[in-house]
């Protein structure tokens, strides 16, 4: 007897709202530590990344 393995994509979307949370984060503790060079330019990068990706 074989059973399909069907993926749970409703876990997806909160998997990579804890990965992007975690990101922001460590740039966070980045940014106290002044371990940045631009903190703004990291922001805009991140920005445009998220901005148009499908959920």
């Amino acid at each position: 007897m074989n059973t399909a393995l069907t993926p749970d994509f409703t876990k997806i979307p909160e998997q990579q709202q804890a990965e992007v949370r975690q990101l922001v984060i460590h740039g966070l503790q980045q940014a106290k530590e002044g371990n940045t060079r631009d903190f703004y330019t990291v922001c805009d990068r991140l920005e445009k990344k998220y901005t148009n990706a499908s959920l």
